[in-house]
């Protein structure tokens, strides 16, 4: 999986399973474009970049609201600017809003659409222009199991990123005569970001639902990117993987 003299934009990349992607593709020999949504975590951002500097490879911060499309745009045109070039384009943003549904309030349902799936479609509607000028292009979107088998207490979550497999799956037949591929990863319990926040008593409980009996590790769903993104996967598209330790067999 050598990923030299690629380029990639990762977004939410200043932590959790963002870091481990950007770690990860950085080992590989990638030059990464960390996203990063504003000032609260530019000092993250900040130093991961120099972690992955580490690699050898070029890094740098974008910041922007993966909702907006004009900070979207400036993103793409940013990473472009500076590297050259954007072969690897990497959605990982994304936040839960949990409530039942008939107590979720419609404003934070549409919140956590915006930034889980609109946020997707924005970054591939700006990125495929230049993706397909050079006949070249990885795409992985970040889903997650609850995409597959839903989630209680989180239906908008399982929502956007069951949304996020149908419109992988719809732009992947769209470009796949282009050299571009896109694929999906549906993550299961990650000792990161979202999984931080519960208490212990709740992941005592939700471990046992793992066959392999513990949770993944960012670097996990790092290295599924970053064999999407390589060109052992050149003939991979319009795929679902669940890194997930059995849990949605």
């Amino acid at each position: 999986m050598n990923l030299k003299r690629r380029t990639a934009l990762v977004t939410g990349g200043a932590s959790g399973i963002g870091a481990g992607i950007c770690k990860k593709l950085a080992e590989k020999g990638a030059s990464v474009a960390v996203n990063y949504l504003d000032h609260r975590d530019a000092d993250r951002a900040e130093k991961l970049v120099e972690e992955l500097k580490a690699f050898g490879i070029e890094a740098i911060m974008v910041s922007g609201d993966v909702t907006n499309e004009s900070d979207v745009k400036q993103m793409i045109s940013r990473t472009i600017e500076v590297f050259g070039s954007l072969n690897i384009l990497v959605n990982n943003a994304g936040i839960t809003i949990d409530g039942v549904t008939q107590n979720l309030a419609v404003e934070d349902f549409h919140k956590v659409l915006s930034v889980n799936l609109v946020g997707p479609f924005l970054t591939m509607k700006a990125a495929l222009p230049h993706m397909s000028k050079n006949h070249y292009g990885r795409i992985v979107n970040i889903s997650s199991v609850a995409g597959l088998f839903g989630l209680r207490g989180a239906p908008a979550y399982a929502a956007a990123k069951a949304g996020v497999i149908g419109l992988s799956k719809s732009t992947a037949r769209e470009v796949a005569r282009k050299g571009i591929t896109v694929n999906v990863i549906c993550p299961g319990y990650i000792n990161a970001g979202m999984t931080k926040n519960i208490q212990q008593e709740y992941l005592d409980a939700m471990t046992p639902l793992v066959p392999m009996g513990v949770f993944g590790e960012p670097e996990d769903i790092g290295s599924g990117v970053a064999f999407l993104a390589s060109d052992e996967a050149k003939f991979v598209t319009g795929e679902v993987f669940r890194i997930d330790g059995g849990m949605a067999m």
